[in-house]
């Protein structure tokens, strides 16, 4: 059996202020550019968005990420990283 591992949402308790001049010229991934960005595949993508440690937003029916606040989670991640060692 799998260990799940205890992860939480990247965005969990963070404050993201929304400033309409970043929205508007916000950078929109679809899925297969997002999957590049990160280096995952199709499936952990989606798992990542459906479990919310990725922000995402859907147009339509089609899943869209903010390559802003995708590359700012990443920094994020590599800074708690530096941080601990």
């Amino acid at each position: 059996m799998k260990n799940k591992k205890n992860h939480k949402p990247a965005l969990q308790n963070t404050h993201v202020k929304f400033d309409p001049f970043i929205i508007k010229n916000e950078v929109w991934l679809n899925t297969e550019e997002a999957m590049k960005l990160l280096k995952v595949s199709r499936s952990t993508i989606y798992r990542l968005r459906k479990q919310k440690y990725i922000p995402s937003f859907q147009l339509g029916h089609i899943p869209i990420y903010p390559k802003f606040l995708l590359n700012k989670m990443l920094m994020g991640k590599a800074l708690d990283n530096v941080n601990k060692t």
